[in-house]
Formats: structure tokens, C-alpha cells, sequence
């Protein structure tokens, strides 16, 4: 694998794939720009297949890349048991997550009834996006970079036109919350989409084929449930404040009087602000994010001093860029959306009733976004070297620090309040990764955060490497 020139492909494939998720969520706005409470709900649908699918993981895709890079096992024997559990246990989380929201909610709390034209697209995905994660995680592997990021990128082009023909087929409103429910059905059938180009790539690595292979099967459980347990933890850690978050302001409303009607209004206005607000933030974490899958399996695929030697380049730089894009994403928040609004809409008086409230929770969210990012190349060296119960450590540590300043502070300060809870949390699991690191490899702390001369260098290599390559091609 030559990993500098992948790095770039793989980042130019990240930021295409961002470019349409990005482009997306403007469209969502725009559509429900005067109404946020349906944006809110559209939020939380789009989240909650990929929230049952990280704690349905078991951890096999990052088992699957682990044993395959070490030589343990090969890639078909990964691959035919991996298809085995997504078909047989996903369908298993996929049932028992939709009998919990359609019969225990409503037993629990009449008041929580929901539409099943909502609840059985999303339950419905879990097995299909499991199929595509270890199908896509088979070509990882099998160092097939540039079909791995094909995927990624199909996975973002195909839900805009599948969330628009449910749209329209519902009537093209925005009654009766038609656009949560085209998020939803639109993320099934865009899953579907992905599920058959990931079979149809992977083929040209492994037999498609499902079989139990029990001791790859063991080795995965026994070193994956702990990956799970800290990818289940970094997506809730990233997602499930919206839904505390709009479960805790239903609650408050209810609690001060509010009629029902009027609480979920409530709640999924405040949900809409800080799911715009993490939209952006979010835009730090987009170089780690690009790179985490593939320094995996290099780190992997690495002995320890050569782990050692890169982790802290990419940390620091990844820092440097994180501040850079978190000082222009506060700066060029409020100008974009407007420019964007006014375009769309001919005035900006619908994004002048958000912008206030996503401002004020993007200022309190991008220091702990801007300071995670170290965190995530961190855990991933640390993950690729088997000290997965660092990472859980880390993860569990930014999951009760959350949620213990959610419930203290949404109450009194909604969206803002989600906002600084995060930013806490964050800051103080990037400290825990970063003491841990320090201690399991002998590297000092500041290492990973100070940008050296020499990196400078590290990035004229790959931009000389890339350029080279291009050469060639050409000739």
C-alpha cells in the first residue's frame, strides 16, 4: 500500500463524499426552512439507522481488516462470516429495535407512539447497512482503496434522489411529517443501492458466498466486541445528544404545561438549531474521518516504531488543520447560510429566526469538535494495536461527561446548552486519549499536538508522490 498517495485519494473522495452530505442538508433546510421542527425530526430519522447499526456491529468490520492485515485469516473466510451475522443478526436488532418502539415505548409512555410508516424503514436498513459495512470493509482489507472510497461516495450520491422520489411520492408537502418519513424510506432504498454495487465490487476479491467460519468467528467476537463497544460509543458519543437533547426539551415543556402539540414543536425546533450547528462544526473532523479507516489497517499492517514515527505527524497536523477550519467555519457560518437562503428563497428572513440560535450553539460547540480531532487519529493507532480497552476507556469517559452536563444544562439552555455539554466532553476524552498515549508508546504529549518544521516536508512528499503518479499516467 503506498499510504501517502492513498491519504490524498482517499481525502479527495472524503471531501466529494462531504460535498454531497453537505449539499443534502442544505436542500433539507431549504425545504423546511420555516418549519425546523420538521427538520428536527428529519434529523433524528436520518441518525437512528446508523445508531442501530453501530451497536449491531459487533465489531466485525474492524475485526475483519484487523485479522486479514495480520495474516490470521484470509478475506473469504471474514467476508462468508461476516454476511452470515449481518443477514442473521441484523435482522435480530432490526426486529427487536422495531417491537421496543412500536409496543414498549407506547407501554412505557402512552404519549410515545410512533407512526410505523416511519419506525420499519429504519429498522428495515440495519441488516442492509451492515451487508454493505463488511462487504465495503472486505475491499479495506484487501488494500482496494479505490473501490472502498467508491462506496463511500455512492453511499452519499444515492440518498438525495431516493429521499426525492419518496418525497414526491408522498404528495410533495410538508404535512404530516412527510419529510422525516422521506428521510427515512429514502435512506432505506439508498442502502439498497449501496448493498448491490458493494457485493458487485467485492466479488473481484472474494466468492459471494455466506458461510461460518467458527474460529475466525471467535477471534473476531472476542477482539471485536470491545471495538464495537467503542464505535457504538463514538456514534452515540456524535449523535444521541440530539435525541437527549429532544427528549429532555419534550420533557421540560410538558413539565411546565405545554400541550403536546406544542412541545414537540419545541423540540424539534431546538433540534433542528444544533443539528445545523453540529453540521458545521462537524467540518473539522473531516480529515481524521477520511483518513481513520485507512491508517487502521496501516498501523495494522506496521510494526511499533513505524506506528510510532507517523501517529504523531498526523495527530498534530490534523490539529493545525482542525483550528484552521473551526476559525473560518465560525467566521463563515452565518454569511454562507445566508447568501444560500437568499438565493434559494429570494430573502434571508427564514435563516434570520436560525441564525441566532445556531450561532450561538456553533460558538460553544467548535472548541471540543477542533480538540477531538486528535483524539480520533489517536484511538485509531491505539485500536490497530490491539489497546482497545484504552479506546472504550477514553469513549465511556466522553459518554458520561455528556450526558451528565446534558440533563444539567438543556434544560435552562436548549440547543447552546447540548452545545457546551459536548464541547466539555470532548476536551476532556481528547486529555484522556492523549495522557493514555503518551504513557503506552513513550512519545510526549506535545508531540502530537505541535506542528514540527519537518512536517512541512511530509507534505511536500505526498503532494511530489501524487504528482508523479499523474505524470505517469499522462505518459
Amino acid at each position: 500500500m503506498n499510504f501517502r498517495r492513498w491519504v490524498v485519494f482517499t481525502f479527495l473522495i472524503h471531501l466529494l463524499v462531504v460535498a454531497v452530505d453537505k449539499g443534502g442538508g442544505l436542500v433539507l433546510y431549504l425545504l423546511t426552512a420555516n418549519q425546523p421542527e420538521q427538520h428536527g425530526k428529519a434529523g433524528i430519522a436520518a441518525s437512528l439507522p446508523f445508531i442501530l447499526m453501530a451497536i449491531a456491529n459487533l465489531g466485525l468490520a474492524t475485526s475483519l481488516v484487523y485479522f486479514v492485515r495480520r495474516g490470521r485469516f484470509t478475506a473469504q473466510q471474514c467476508f462468508e462470516t461476516t454476511m452470515g451475522m449481518a443477514l442473521v443478526w441484523g435482522t435480530l436488532v432490526a426486529a427487536a429495535a422495531g417491537a421496543f418502539v412500536l409496543w414498549g415505548l407506547p407501554a412505557i409512555d402512552p404519549d410515545w407512539v410512533m407512526d410505523p410508516r416511519g419506525v420499519v424503514p429504519v429498522c428495515a436498513a440495519v441488516p442492509l447497512l451492515l451487508v454493505a459495512s463488511y462487504a465495503n470493509s472486505t475491499q479495506l482489507a484487501a488494500e482496494r482503496v479505490g473501490d472502498y472510497g467508491l462506496v463511500h461516495l455512492v453511499t452519499s450520491l444515492a440518498f438525495l434522489p431516493a429521499f426525492f422520489a419518496v418525497f414526491f411520492w408522498f404528495g410533495g408537502t410538508l404535512a404530516d411529517d412527510h419529510v422525516p418519513l422521506s428521510v427515512a424510506w429514502g435512506r432505506l432504498f439508498s442502502t439498497a443501492i449501496v448493498v448491490v454495487v458493494s457485493l458487485w465490487l467485492v466479488r473481484k476479491v472474494v466468492t459471494l458466498r455466506v458461510r461460518f467460519h467458527r474460529e475466525f468467528l471467535g477471534e473476531a467476537l472476542r477482539y471485536g466486541w470491545k471495538a464495537n463497544l467503542t464505535s457504538t460509543l463514538v456514534y452515540l458519543n456524535h449523535r444521541l445528544d440530539l435525541v437527549v437533547l429532544g427528549s429532555v426539551v419534550y420533557s421540560t415543556a410538558i413539565g411546565a404545561g405545554f400541550t403536546k402539540s406544542d412541545a414537540e414543536r419545541s423540540m424539534g425546533t431546538e433540534v433542528a438549531y444544533y443539528s445545523m450547528a453540529v453540521t458545521w462544526a462537524e467540518l473539522v473532523w473531516h480529515f481524521p474521518e477520511a483518513m481513520r479507516d485507512l491508517f487502521f489497517s496501516k498501523v495494522a499492517g506496521s510494526s511499533h516504531a513505524q506506528a510510532r514515527a507517523l501517529t504523531p505527524v498526523l495527530a498534530r497536523l490534523g490539529f493545525a488543520v482542525s483550528l484552521l477550519g473551526a476559525t473560518a467555519i465560525v467566521l463563515l457560518m452565518d454569511p454562507i447560510m445566508s447568501g444560500i437562503t437568499v438565493l434559494a428563497r429570494g430573502s434571508d428572513t427564514a435563516w434570520l429566526s436560525w441564525s441566532p440560535n445556531v450561532g450561538a450553539a456553533l460558538w460553544w460547540l467548535v472548541p471540543g469538535t477542533a480538540a477531538f480531532t486528535v483524539s480520533k487519529i489517536l484511538q485509531a493507532d491505539l485500536a490497530a494495536r490491539d489497546q482497545l480497552q484504552t479506546c472504550v476507556n477514553a469513549q465511556l469517559c466522553v459518554f458520561a461527561t455528556m450526558l451528565g452536563f446534558d440533563f444539567l444544562l438543556i434544560p435552562e439552555h436548549g440547543a447552546k446548552g447540548a452545545a457546551l455539554a459536548s464541547t466539555i466532553a470532548y476536551v476532556v476524552g481528547t486529555v484522556w486519549t492523549l495522557v493514555a498515549y503518551a504513557r503506552q508508546t513513550d512519545t510526549p504529549a506535545w508531540r502530537c499536538l505541535v506542528v514540527h518544521r519537518a512536517d512541512f516536508r511530509y507534505i511536500r512528499d505526498i503532494a511530489v508522490a501524487v504528482s508523479n503518479k499523474l505524470r505517469r499516467k499522462r505518459e
